[in-house]
């Protein structure tokens, strides 16, 4: 038993099991011809081991991995931009996972177009019909072709999309639109964490997905501009998409790749053999290094031979994955019950504050500067943790270690339930946005964590993983968007809190079986 880790009983090499750090307390010859990190990495083997191909995305120099990650981060952050109708416009933030573009004016719209607050909701809400089913198809595309089409396409269609909405005159043509910009996001929600396994190594991938997390997560607010009608405010918001269609152009090159052999570990002569074989044979005709020019190309063919069928149904399989399953509570879930908060929070602090729309929408600004506090010290953590975990482990990383960092989740238990006390005590708003803050400040770190444990357990299948997640959780919570208001309306705030600080915690216990069993399951499952 590895630090809690059950042992297989199968399998000597179990998938995801890798030799992560060298100690001087073992002695591994078969480590001896594998590739390591450098510099502080020095002592780090590197998992997945890259080609010798300076085309491979692993091998990519540092300016141009960072350029791309960053391209995508700012693209994230565009495509979460939040409006607020008649009173603020949030250009360039992130409001929660699928934050509704006008959630602090919904309680406006609904008087402004004569009907509830949920069919306003569900009006808006129709983004998250389009993030799920779309999904499906642009890994498809994704998986034949490569990514750098997939974004280019995707960033386009936010910018129309966006554009749409502006001239929409009626909710009917604000569904429509919002369908479309969901068409759009999708490659957002998982091919960003495909990416990410494409161009990094173990290593180095709990900091980025952090980071990735912050870009779904934050709500920061540039400026506030007041009286502006809502079409305005999409209007205005064409301008980051403008500037990240140039960026995607130039900076996104193309990461997927076919690689001959990958190697996740070694522990026999049979593998320190292969490598070496790849190696020589590498030797003789390692290819040209291509031009910076010659990477903005649109297209570059197939990534794949197999059908586009046959890709389509691919993630089917994966329904009966437990991974699947547990990242769907932790991960999926614990999305739905903070993307409740911004489509709720107009019914929420008009019961309990008589906020106006201005004021409700600078709430975001709690979770905001939690989730910089998660960035700042939840990125080095992980990593950090992960290789000190390994080294007390004799050296071997086992991927169930991040699933360590997911007890922050019991930040959002506790936030949730705070809030609702808080709400019998005469708690003062400022109360209620700290309470608020809690949930965003465990969702980026316990979300980072879930990403990198589906990476490193299911590797290039985790795009398949993912499309299932997220298309639940889209359906979910599209779902509860013809509810949520009434509900709270009815049942009161107290209540309604009380309920998802419940549902926080039992998605919590599910991190402790997967935790001790998590080996004997990637070795039943055998990806």
């Amino acid at each position: 038993m590895g630090l809690g880790v059950l042992e297989d009983k199968c399998l000597d090499k179990v998938p995801g099991t890798a030799l992560l750090s060298e100690l001087g307390i073992i002695v591994i010859g078969e480590a001896a011809n594998l590739k390591r990190g450098t510099g502080r990495h020095s002592h780090v083997i590197l998992v997945p081991q890259p080609s010798d191909d300076p085309n491979d995305p692993l091998n990519w120099p540092r300016w141009k991995k960072e350029a791309c990650f960053w391209t995508l981060y700012a693209h994230q952050s565009s495509s979460r931009s939040t409006l607020d109708v008649n009173s603020s416009v949030f250009m360039a933030s992130l409001d929660g996972a699928l934050s509704p573009m006008v959630g602090p004016g919904y309680v406006l719209l609904a008087e402004q177009f004569g009907v509830s607050v949920d069919v306003v909701a569900s009006s808006f809400g129709t983004i998250l019909l389009g993030l799920g089913s779309f999904m499906m198809f642009q890994n498809v595309f994704a998986t034949k072709f490569g990514h750098r089409i997939v974004y280019l396409i995707s960033v386009f269609l936010m910018f129309i999309s966006c554009v749409w909405c502006a001239l929409s005159p009626n909710l009917a043509s604000v569904r429509a639109s919002r369908l479309f910009q969901g068409f759009g996001m999708s490659s957002l929600q998982s091919l960003v964490a495909s990416t990410i396994e494409q161009m990094y190594f173990v290593h180095e991938r709990g900091s980025r997905t952090v980071i990735w997390s912050f870009a779904i997560m934050s709500g920061i607010t540039l400026y506030v501009v007041q009286n502006l009608s809502w079409q305005m405010g999409f209007w205005l918001v064409t301008i980051p998409f403008g500037i990240s269609s140039v960026l995607t152009f130039f900076f996104v090159h193309e990461t997927s790749y076919i690689r001959e052999v990958t190697v996740n570990s070694a522990s026999n002569e049979t593998e320190k053999q292969a490598i070496e074989d790849v190696e020589s044979s590498q030797e003789a005709r390692i290819p040209a290094q291509r031009s910076f020019v010659s990477g903005l190309q649109l297209y570059h063919g197939t990534f794949t031979k197999t059908n586009i069928i046959k890709i389509f149904l691919r993630p089917f399989p994966f329904l009966i994955s437990p991974v699947t399953w547990f990242l769907f509570l932790v991960l999926g879930m614990q999305t739905v019950w903070l993307s409740l908060m911004p489509i709720c929070s107009a019914t929420i602090f008009t019961i309990e504050y008589d906020f106006d729309a201005t004021e409700i929408g600078l709430t975001n600004l709690g979770g905001f500067v939690a989730v910089v506090l998660a960035v700042c010290t939840g990125g080095p953590l992980t990593d950090w943790g992960t290789v000190w975990m390994s080294k007390r482990n004799k050296g071997m990383y086992e991927p169930e270690f991040r699933i360590v960092f997911l007890t922050t989740m019991l930040f959002g238990v506790f936030g949730y339930a705070g809030w609702a006390v808080g709400t019998t005590k005469n708690m003062p708003w400022t109360g209620a946005v700290l309470c608020l803050a809690m949930p965003n400040y465990c969702m980026v770190i316990s979300g980072s964590a879930a990403i990198t444990y589906l990476l490193d357990t299911h590797g290039d299948d985790a795009l398949h993983v993912l499309a299932i997640v997220n298309f639940a959780k889209n359906m979910v919570l599209y779902g509860f968007t013809f509810f949520a208001n009434g509900f709270i309306e009815s049942r009161g705030v107290k209540d309604a809190l009380l309920i998802l600080s419940g549902l926080q915690a039992a998605c919590w216990a599910s991190t402790i079986p997967m935790y001790i069993f998590g080996k004997r399951v990637r070795s039943w499952w055998r990806p």
